[in-house]
């Protein structure tokens, strides 16, 4: 202990803000340091603690403005009559198609390879009867 280890690069953590302190506490208890270099706080001082929790509540704020903003663009779209998300694999009339084609014994392979989609894709718009 006592001697300063190459800095690894800086990444941002995905994880939420308890597992953030969860995670620097378990490493303060093993005898690791967390210290930023560009602010040269150290987490295991009570000030880093202090401000590692403020850093990591902006982060959480910040993270919630972005998906609430999302949210509204969504629902401003739908609202404007666009499609939001991955279109369809399957149309209605593709649909349609492939329970004709069930109903006169055509195997599920021949379907999907008839329709290019997978099984699992033909079977979710088929519905578990088939």
């Amino acid at each position: 202990m006592g001697e300063d280890p190459e800095p690894i690069p800086p990444y941002r953590p995905r994880a939420c803000r308890p597992e953030v302190i969860r995670l620097a506490d378990d490493l303060n208890r093993r005898g690791i340091v967390l210290r930023t270099l560009k602010e040269s706080i150290e987490y295991g001082m009570s000030t880093g603690r202090m401000l590692a929790g403020i850093f990591g509540s902006l982060a959480e704020y910040e993270r919630t403005l972005i998906n609430e903003r999302a949210a509204e663009a969504r629902a401003a779209a739908k609202a404007r009559g666009r499609q939001t998300g991955r279109p369809r694999a399957l149309s209605d009339d593709k649909v349609a198609l492939a329970r004709r084609m069930r109903e006169a014994g055509e195997s599920i392979a021949t379907i999907c390879e008839t329709l290019k989609v997978s099984r699992a894709t033909l079977y979710r718009h088929l519905g578990a009867a088939t």
